[in-house]
């Protein structure tokens, strides 16, 4: 892997490898991830990144039809640079899809442009619930996904909250994505005749959440819905407060680095959506796998094994598609059958009007017990 730095381009990683004979025909895979910035950013990008390219390493090992060259770059979390980043992809790089990136917001200031273009983007792990949803009616729509859906946790989430608790409250912070997101559990709690006892915000920026958690506690919240980015604030407050509810939320919560910073005696017990069921032998062999190539550098099971179902999908479609360029690769992606998924994503992921690697039915709750998140039952 080569990496140049400078000027407006933070970050170039150019992973080539060569697989087949040497008439394979060579293709460029466009990618956009956070690589820098904010720590639950760049933990997402990194974990989302290392599937990917271990998908392309067991596409090389099978022989694959042509020559991958992965061209990476980091948007930083910056919509502005990821706008830019995409453009770069399609009109200098030429590539004929891209993959990314972590953060909704940035998604949805490029998917218009990719849209309009002609070009295939398979989003992830960017999970705002209207990535696809906005684009599926046009003929053709170019936006695909592979990763969570908001929605999908949220419903998921409301379902088993409001069986198992007569108190909930909410926490969020004030970045579009979040308030987005509470708008979202408001609507869903109200469509099941539940009230928050406690909303509370913050800025994304915050390094104490006393004050939203005192209003938690004062509002008698048994079940605390955690929807800001720094996911570990949650838990900080809770000793001086002799306050411990049940935390849920966004499937950040997931994440082995979020486990190290909080300590598992105080993430215990919480809940998050999941598509990655730890309990299976193939989830269990692609976790040793991801720790044998990625050593330390690995901490986020269900994040890698949806950059490699992406990855799967993308390589699946260009070894398929009638022609190598945006029409022919995004025609191959909606007929892309016989994925062995590691996460949930079924074997055909995309339909004519279904462009979601995960439906609702694929989507179910974790639950971090005894250092490691397994399926919730309830």
């Amino acid at each position: 892997m080569a990496i140049k730095h400078g000027g407006a381009l933070a970050l170039l990683a150019t992973f080539a490898l060569s697989i087949g004979s040497a008439s394979a025909e060579n293709v460029k895979i466009g990618v956009v991830q956070g690589l820098s910035g904010p720590p639950a950013i760049t933990d997402f990008g990194e974990s989302y990144l290392q599937g990917i390219k271990l998908a392309v390493k067991d596409y090389e090992a099978k022989g694959g039809k042509h020559k991958i060259e992965l061209v990476v770059y980091d948007d930083e979390a910056n919509p502005q640079k990821a706008v830019s980043l995409v453009q770069r992809l399609m009109q200098n790089d030429k590539v004929p899809v891209i993959i990314g990136t972590v953060s909704s917001g940035n998604v949805l200031a490029f998917a218009p442009i990719m849209q309009k273009a002609g070009v295939p983007l398979v989003a992830g792990p960017s999970i705002a619930t209207n990535i696809t949803a906005q684009f599926i009616d046009q003929s053709p729509s170019y936006i695909f996904r592979c990763s969570m859906v908001e929605k999908f946790q949220i419903e998921s989430m409301l379902d088993w909250g409001t069986k198992t608790f007569k108190k909930i409250g909410l926490v969020h912070s004030t970045t579009g994505y979040a308030v987005f997101a509470a708008k979202e559990i408001q609507e869903g709690l109200k469509a099941r005749n539940v009230q928050l006892v406690a909303v509370e915000s913050a800025a994304p920026n915050v390094s104490d959440l006393t004050p939203q958690l005192l209003k938690m506690k004062e509002a008698g919240a048994e079940l605390v819905l955690n929807f800001h980015e720094s996911f570990e604030l949650i838990y900080r407050p809770m000793s001086k407060l002799d306050y411990r509810p049940t935390i849920a939320g966004n499937w950040g919560l997931s994440s082995m680095k979020v486990l190290q910073i909080v300590g598992q005696k105080e993430i215990e017990g919480t809940v998050m959506g999941q598509a990655l069921d730890m309990a299976l032998d193939g989830s269990k062999a692609f976790v040793a796998r991801m720790e044998t190539e990625y050593g330390k550098a690995f901490r986020w099971p269900v994040i890698a094994a949806l950059g490699y179902d992406a990855g799967q999908v993308v390589l699946k479609a260009l070894d398929t598609a009638k022609t190598i360029d945006p029409k022919g690769v995004r025609d191959a992606l909606e007929s892309v059958d016989g994925i062995k998924a590691i996460s949930a994503t079924p074997a055909k992921p995309f339909g004519p009007k279904d462009h979601e690697c995960l439906d609702r039915e694929h989507v179910f709750l974790g639950v971090w017990k005894d250092g490691q998140v397994v399926r919730l039952k309830y």
